[in-house]
């Protein structure tokens, strides 16, 4: 679709990324957030637990297992230190064996260690369920919200980012959601137990081992200032590097043609290295959290094994009891080290969630109304009445007053940026008008909710694009079919109408697999002439009682524009049309012309009256612009 370049020098959306000129002027950008200090932390795991809420029964099914496991895990050293006690009384006092004690502290040892396997098993499970099943509804949730975007978001974000929001970012957080909250989880209450059973055993040697707990908090609290910053900063840049590296991949046909590829391969290269240096330094800042969190606990545990052996000694700390400690002291190491292991998880998990959030929180279209739209009873008259429209506070359109009768064909010509295109996407209501109003059939067009709305056109466009898939579906899928159908209800000998009246027919007989022929990524395996004639036939197989053409017979040869306009007179004969085209044989048959300059109407007509003006339609005709 043309995009008015005047839209391209100003948004209304501040703190955008430079945005840089494509083919036929509409502005791409290469990243969709811009740089800045991350939102807030809490905010953003809020909602992701939101989010859980709607699984909250497998989700807390797994908190209990996860606590469970953590609680029996919790009292093993202090079973085994009673065993060790029972045997280092037999050496050192002659104390007999209670073997029936000592059957039954086994017996509960060894029932610990099944709950712990058990426990943690099934927790690992129902996480991987719920974490699975979040992403789902994430995923549905953006797939909803893309149909409620604004054309204006598409217009500043590029096809890389939303890949890298639907896979590198979801998968972030799936991971996350799947091991880092059980994680945390465990590791909390492993704390607890932990701390509470060595001030039962020794309260002096609790306070020693806990020294480096405040110390730990701090050093954490420092690195993860320092990385949170970082990873916003890798999942920026990844978003870039895919959209430039599918940008390259798109357009490799005219990168070789400009001789582009040097300085192409330059720019991924830049982008690489400042991925690289980006990457690099956030994993520095996570990696050296965990050897030096081993440097604090080593240096305590030496503290401790000395001042605990003297306790053995003198007998007021039994050998069990000094070994459940140690252990206990190695447990505290576990859930200290599990932090600062998935802490740079958590971080990168919450930027790419930011992102996500980011994504889901875009502006949408606002829908004023809610009525029905019968296609069938839709006549087709268009009327503008004072419409003012801008893409940014300076207005393109200022009072823009034009009537269209039922079944008339209007076309729109005017130089590049003068507001074609814009005109007609205020017709489906791809922006908001700033100003007045719009009628379809004397009836205000906000009365409508979009999707009824857009019920009443069908178009074309110059860009094409069709779906991967066999001809018969992209042909189909321009069909009214309800939410409960799919594109195999529709009747094929609808498509084939379709297809005959775009004089698609011809070339698809031809193919192999005719009609199931199965259409590559960006129907790269047929021309683009080809590909514009199943577009119109898209279009065709609607019947919709408006039509809009913008540029739509551009790819095609003259020979097949012939034909095209023959079908095309069959689809408007009972429509309205709207065609935006330069090509003098594709307008100047039209009821009427209309001639923008700047979003200004400066002329209507007919071709013959146009010319007889010796206006501006006269001057773009005499210089060749028609």
């Amino acid at each position: 679709m043309n995009t008015d370049p005047n839209r391209n020098n100003e948004m209304k959306t501040e703190g955008l990324p430079t945005i840089s000129k494509g083919v036929g002027g509409a502005g791409r950008v290469s990243g969709l957030l811009t740089s800045g200090n991350a939102e807030d932390a809490k905010g953003t795991m809020f909602k992701l637990l939101k989010n859980v809420a709607s699984f909250k029964w497998f989700f807390m099914a797994a908190i209990m297992l996860t606590l469970i496991a953590s609680l029996s895990q919790i009292f093993i050293p202090k079973m085994i230190g009673q065993i060790i006690n029972a045997f280092s009384g037999l050496l050192t006092k002659k104390t007999p064996l209670n073997w029936i004690n000592l059957g039954k502290t086994g017996l509960i040892l060894m029932i610990l260690y099944v709950v712990n396997f058990f426990s943690n098993y099934l927790s690992g499970v129902l996480m991987v369920k719920v974490a699975q099943k979040v992403i789902r509804s994430l995923r549905n949730q953006m797939q909803a919200k893309l149909n409620r975007l604004t054309l204006d978001y598409f217009d500043r974000s590029s096809a890389g980012d939303m890949v890298s929001l639907l896979s590198n970012d979801l998968d972030n957080v799936a991971n996350t959601l799947q091991s880092g909250l059980t994680s945390s989880l465990s590791a909390i209450v492993l704390l607890a137990g932990v701390v509470a059973m060595m001030i039962n055993i020794n309260s002096v040697l609790a306070i020693l081992s806990m020294v480096v707990i405040p110390v730990s908090y701090y050093m954490v609290k420092y690195l993860i200032t320092k990385a949170k910053p970082l990873f916003r900063k890798n999942a920026n840049l990844t978003g870039v590097f895919n959209g430039k590296i599918e940008e390259a991949y798109r357009g490799e046909d005219i990168v070789k043609h400009y001789n582009v590829a040097e300085e192409l391969k330059s720019e991924l290269s830049s982008l690489n290295e400042e991925l690289y240096e980006s990457e690099w330094k956030s994993s520095l800042v996570s990696f050296v959290t965990r050897p030096a969190g081993d440097l604090i606990l080593n240096s305590n545990y030496v503290l401790l094994a000395i001042w605990g052996g003297r306790y053995v000694i003198n007998g007021s700390l039994s050998l069990g009891d000094f070994q459940a400690f140690l252990r206990y002291t190695q447990m505290l190491r576990g859930p200290f080290n599990q932090v600062l292991g998935i802490f740079n998880t958590i971080m990168s998990a919450l930027a790419s969630a930011e992102r996500v959030f980011h994504f889901l929180d875009s502006d949408e279209v606002v829908e004023l109304g809610d009525e029905k739209l019968d296609p069938d009873t839709v006549k087709g008259g268009i009327t503008f009445e004072k419409v003012n429209f801008g893409y940014t506070e300076d207005l393109l359109f200022e009072g823009v007053d034009f009537k269209v009768s039922p079944g008339e064909q209007i076309a729109i010509v005017g130089k590049t940026g003068a507001g074609k295109t814009t005109l007609v996407n205020l017709l489906m209501r791809f922006y908001e008008i700033d100003g007045g109003n719009i009628y379809i059939d004397a009836k205000d067009a906000t009365n409508y909710h979009t999707r009824e709305l857009r019920k009443a056109y069908s178009m074309v466009l110059q860009d094409t694009w069709l779906f991967s898939g066999t001809i018969r579906d992209n042909i189909a899928y321009g069909a009214d079919i309800s939410d409960e159908e799919n594109l195999s209800d529709v009747d094929f000998d609808k498509i084939k109408e379709a297809a005959q009246l775009a004089r698609a027919d011809t070339f698809i007989e031809r193919l192999p697999q005719g009609y199931d022929t199965v259409l590559t990524e960006g129907a790269s395996n047929i021309s683009q002439g080809e590909v514009q004639l199943l577009t119109i036939a898209r279009a065709m197989i609607k019947k919709a009682p408006i039509i809009i053409l913008d540029e739509a017979t551009s790819s095609v040869d003259t020979r097949t524009e012939l034909l095209i306009q023959h079908g095309m007179k069959e689809l408007t004969s009972n429509s309205t049309g709207f065609i935006i085209a330069h090509r003098l044989s594709t307008i100047q048959d039209a009821d009427r012309i209309i001639v923008m300059d700047s979003g200004t109407i400066v002329e209507v007509g007919t071709h013959r009256e146009l010319l007889d003006r010796n206006g501006y339609y006269a001057e773009m005709y005499l210089a060749g612009q028609l």
